[in-house]
């Protein structure tokens, strides 16, 4: 039985998913599958796997889907509450709405699209207990911040925060990466948050005042890899780097899967429960889910075949999603690139 760290969770699952589209039409991005299991049952796995399992999701667009699949969240080893989000007035404005379940208690915020490996969640978690610093925040190494935000650190510490920096303006690589631990204190300060130019309110503007009043928060470099799981070639993209942690072959079959002999599996690949791989070249970096079924012939790389669907005999895939009950007719070709991904819609 897993050790309670005494800590909360708040993960903010409300958004629409606009640049995971078509994916997001039918599902909220939450439950975007990545390396076979939904966005969301990572965070909340890595969370639990630290002892923080209790758990609220802030939820919004397709809401229900999201309470459906993970319930109270015993199967993940967590508690999980929910509050909804009926409008979109920033992550500030979503954090409050979780105001009555943190309570006067310190909680970790994460944005319910941001995937690390778990044990950066026992190193926060470890550095909170040991160090007890006023707050933390993760970052993450890039070639240059200016889609997110430049954190600037020292020793160790966060100085300042610049929220999308024109392009090659800044002087750090490290970006925000969407997870935090707060004092209760920082909901008080989001009730005083000025409003954005878009009329949002937004937790980095919060995180500002706090180091303008001197707060000292505590900088955690993330470990391994990091993702926002922005896009369908993004969700592709990690689910590699996952399975290849997850397995020192690189290649995960699951019992139940029924694999030709004439198969050629090249890692990473995932292949799930009830699954039918022909005489086919899969992968690599494929992930095959429940009951979906790959023909004879087929080549297949960089790719997600959801639960249920079929890809036909002789067929050519890269960088492409399959969608749930889709089928890829025989000798049909689908290729995309690590910038846009190819996506077959399903039923």
């Amino acid at each position: 039985m897993r050790e309670r760290s005494g800590m909360k969770a708040v993960i903010l699952a409300a958004g629409k998913g606009t640049r995971m589209l078509p994916l997001t039409e039918r599902r909220p991005k939450p439950l975007v599958p990545v390396a076979g299991h939904p966005i969301l049952e990572h965070i909340v796995g890595g969370l639990a796997s630290a002892g923080v399992t209790d758990v609220c999701l802030v939820v919004g667009w397709m809401g229900d889907q999201i309470i459906e699949a993970f319930g109270d969240g015993t199967r993940l080893g967590a508690r999980l509450s929910y509050v909804w989000q009926e409008e979109f007035g920033g992550t500030g404005a979503a954090v409050l709405l979780a105001e009555e379940f943190v309570g006067s208690d310190r909680f970790v915020l994460g944005w319910g699209d941001i995937i690390v490996p778990p044990e950066n969640y026992r190193r926060m978690m470890a550095i909170y207990h040991e160090e007890q610093p006023e707050a933390m925040l993760a970052v993450n190494y890039v070639d240059d911040p200016w889609e997110g935000a430049a954190v600037y650190v020292c020793d160790g510490y966060v100085e300042r925060i610049v929220e999308k920096p024109p392009r090659g303006t800044a002087t750090t690589n490290y970006n925000n990466a969407g997870l935090f631990v707060f004092s209760a204190e920082l909901l008080d300060l989001l009730k005083r948050t000025e409003r954005s130019e878009r009329g949002e309110l937004e937790v980095p503007s919060a995180i500002q005042a706090m180091l303008e009043r001197g707060s000292a928060i505590r900088a955690l470099p993330i470990e391994g890899y990091w993702s926002d799981v922005a896009r369908p070639c993004t969700a592709i993209a990690i689910s590699g780097q996952i399975i290849d942690r997850m397995s020192h072959s690189g290649i995960i079959l699951h019992p139940e899967a029924n694999i030709s002999a004439g198969a050629q599996l090249r890692p990473p690949v995932m292949i799930g429960p009830d699954a039918a791989v022909g005489s086919a070249i899969v992968g690599p970096n494929v992930t095959v889910m429940d009951g979906a079924g790959i023909g004879d012939g087929a080549v297949l790389s960089d790719t997600i075949v959801m639960p249920g669907a079929e890809v036909g005999e002789g067929c050519a895939l890269s960088w492409a999603v399959v969608e749930d009950g889709g089928a890829v007719a025989a000798k049909r070709t689908l290729a995309g690139s690590d910038t846009e991904a190819v996506c077959c819609g399903g039923e």
